[in-house]
């Protein structure tokens, strides 16, 4: 059977927090829980937040596959076959990325959140030991469809997991990269919390690709505007609607302070036309979203 890791490997079951050393996939924990290879994607998910995910992950795909994200358009971020105009603002943010954290000492890096791992292959790419964790493993838009990379020679893992409940040893992770999932959580502390406990002393959190606003006002405008649209094309509840949010600048420093991580916001220069959106929502009196890069440091010598 395949090995989920080798060496001193970083991963925990997800039921005891119990370190999974040279496990192997059909294994089972001290615990009872039984770790799964589903096609090159280990799954240590537990049983209660799979049950958890379950309501939100058949309509987050349902929207997904509606709006035609994923499935063919792989090649991200910078060629992308549909919904350019948003992609054209997060080939910048990632641009940001890899600039910034040109500094941080080589070790495992995490993306989570990672989708169909295009951005995993990076931090392979850019010499990280890297981990793709999503709850989501179709084969459209989720761990799956990270096997084109992987047959392209890239090297990574792909655990499916919680990012609110890592299955990751403490003090392990050098790069955190929360890439358009931060906003997803519904408790913002706890899963900074989560993400700190995880890293190295030193070891940093990028948020990148979610929404920030100056005022809560207007995060909540986009949400209302969200929830409206949903209900009356998917006929999805507000409380569903609502487990995608926003960030305002303060509540980010907030959350930092409160976590003791220090934290820097990078603006990230969104192109013209959003520029020009920009100028027009403030005109109105009304702001539309940011996506800054926002860099957290966990305190400590390396």
């Amino acid at each position: 059977m395949p090995s989920l890791a080798g060496g001193n490997p970083p991963f925990t079951c997800p039921q005891c927090r119990a370190l999974l050393s040279q496990a192997l996939a059909g294994e089972r924990c001290a615990c009872g829980f039984l770790i799964r290879n589903l096609d090159g994607v280990f799954d240590l998910l537990s049983e209660a937040d799979a049950a958890a995910s379950e309501p939100f992950l058949e309509i987050y795909e349902r929207v997904r596959r509606d709006e035609q994200w994923g499935g063919d358009d792989l090649d991200l971020p910078f060629r992308a076959k549909r919904h350019r105009d948003i992609w054209n603002i997060r080939k910048r943010s990632f641009r940001a990325l890899e600039s910034a954290i040109g500094t941080v000492p080589r070790g495992i890096a995490v993306d989570v959140g990672a989708g169909n791992c295009w951005l995993t292959r990076y931090l392979d790419r850019w010499g990280f030991n890297a981990i793709a964790l999503d709850i989501n493993n179709s084969s459209a838009d989720g761990l799956q469809a990270g096997q084109r990379y992987l047959d392209q020679g890239a090297t990574f893992h792909r655990i499916r997991g919680s990012m609110e409940h890592a299955p990751l040893d403490a003090n392990c992770v050098q790069l955190l990269v929360a890439n358009a999932s931060f906003h997803y959580s519904s408790d913002f502390e706890s899963l900074l919390s989560e993400f700190r406990r995880v890293l190295v002393n030193g070891g940093v959190v990028a948020l990148l690709d979610t929404p920030f606003y100056e005022n809560a006002i207007d995060g909540e405008r986009m949400v209302a505007q969200r929830v409206k649209e949903f209900s009356e094309k998917y006929s999805i509840d507000e409380a569903m609607s609502r487990r995608s949010s926003y960030l305002t600048f303060r509540r980010l420093r907030e959350l930092a302070a409160s976590v003791d991580m220090s934290l820097t916001i990078q603006h990230v220069w969104p192109g013209w036309p959003r520029r020009y959106r920009e100028i027009r929502g403030r005109l109105a009196g009304q702001q539309i979203a940011q996506f800054p890069l926002a860099l957290l440091r966990k305190a400590g010598l390396q």
